[in-house]
């Protein structure tokens, strides 16, 4: 048996290599300006993409460290407003959605919520990743709250439940991060009715829930433009689905089977006006759908128009660049052209992790603390560096990058690097 993200099961052993609490403080000057979010989950485009700061330049070796603390376990990735640092953790029983002081990583406040999710595979704490819009922090815990939040104080402005009494939880738990789209919030718990839920940004009140049901699954719900039109794109288990997100209603779904666990993990990613691209792992591989409309016609059509098993993105989401995706398949490193899934090269193992694009280069954080940046360059394989950035703790949390200041963590301690200096 395989076991899932390729790794063997959680034992819930750790160590901390600093005394819990204390912080680790190697730069006490003050911050640059800070005039970028990374907002929610994969950035502020929710696409891996970076926003380049002004004089930017291309990274050649590892960053410096400005700060280092411990934390709580959990998958939860990194969002970052104005000068706080924000994440969902494991503290005892609760999980904590935590603010740190972006310049020297002192708490802020912390939101606790009496839950703890644990399993075999993926050990303990949080999986969802918060989201900033409009003034508000909007997080999901593993019991199925969702959560509206002050990030001033972190004052509850509303909560509420989005599971019905007997949900079947997943074996990986809740583990979708929360969507933002026009004053709403989209969630896509799974279920036997109502799998996908909208609710007021404003009051925490639900506008509509979907006909969609099924088991949950890992994948986030996103907005992808095709055809002009928005798309709300969710999966449940064996298959994707596109809902109009102003009702909820159905536009069209499509079966996709994935070996060993059957759920959907990475996101779905738009290559043009009319396509977009699957992908998974456990033999899968990737492949790229058309979608049309005949004239006079509400219905939608979709079409294969190429596979390829050099692609196989276990949970680690690809990044679209120029016209070509750079991605895991498992944990080797490659490259396809995005019009034709031909396969430019394929680089060497970094481990599972995550992906981001800045300018020209892929910066990669990989699942055992290890960062590494590649040239985004579909003409060969170019690896710039490869060094230790965290402890060895699993890490699966996607970092944030806004600045110049990389912070990132895994399910022991969070720091914050400066690239610029």
């Amino acid at each position: 048996m395989e076991w899932r993200g390729g790794m063997v099961p959680y034992l819930g052993l750790q160590s901390s290599p600093e005394k819990k609490g204390s912080i680790l403080q190697t730069e006490d000057n003050p911050l640059r300006e800070i005039n970028q979010n990374w907002s929610q989950f994969r950035g502020p485009q929710r696409n891996g993409h970076v926003p380049l700061p002004s004089g930017h330049k291309s990274f050649d070796a590892p960053p410096n460290l400005r700060w280092k603390t411990t934390c709580g376990a959990g998958h939860s990735s990194i969002i970052t407003i104005g000068g706080s640092v924000i994440t969902l953790e494991q503290r005892g029983d609760s999980e904590c959605l935590t603010a740190r002081n972006m310049s020297d990583g002192s708490n802020i406040w912390e939101v606790s919520e009496p839950t703890r999710w644990d399993d075999m595979m993926s050990g303990e704490g949080p999986r969802s990743t918060p989201i900033f819009v409009n003034g508000k922090i909007y997080t999901l815990f593993s019991n199925g709250m969702l959560s509206c939040i002050d990030p001033v104080d972190g004052r509850r402005i509303w909560q509420t439940k989005i599971i019905e009494e007997n949900y079947d939880f997943p074996e990986w738990g809740i583990s979708s991060s929360p969507l933002i789209w026009k004053n709403m919030v989209i969630v896509n718990p799974g279920g036997e009715q109502g799998a996908v839920k909208s609710y007021s940004a404003k009051s925490g009140k639900l506008i509509w829930e979907s006909s969609l049901s099924g088991r949950g699954v890992y994948l986030s719900p996103t907005m992808i433009k095709l055809l002009e039109e928005d798309h709300l794109i969710t999966a449940v288990t064996g298959k994707i689905v596109s809902l109009d997100p102003r009702t909820g209603n159905t536009l069209w779904e499509k079966p996709w089977k994935i070996f060993l666990n059957n759920a959907q993990i990475v996101q779905p990613i738009a290559l043009s006006d009319n396509t977009f691209l699957l992908a998974a792992g456990y033999g899968k591989g990737a492949e790229c759908f058309s979608i049309s409309k005949k004239p006079g016609k509400s219905s939608y059509l979709l079409e294969s128009q190429w596979k390829s098993k050099d692609l196989k993105a276990k949970f680690s989401n690809p990044v679209l660049q120029n016209g070509y995706l750079y991605g895991f398949s498992e944990n080797l490193l490659v490259c396809l052209e995005a019009s034709t899934g031909k396969l430019q090269w394929r680089g060497k193992k970094f481990g599972y992790g995550r992906v981001l694009v800045c300018g020209q280069q892929l910066v990669i954080l990989g699942n055992t603390g290890i960062l590494s940046v590649v040239d985004a360059n579909p003409e060969n394989f170019n690896e710039v560096f490869s060094a230790p950035l965290l402890s060895d703790a699993r890490c699966w949390n996607g970092p944030a990058l806004v600045n110049g200041y990389l912070f990132a963590r895994n399910g022991e301690e969070i720091a914050c690097f400066d690239w610029m200096k």
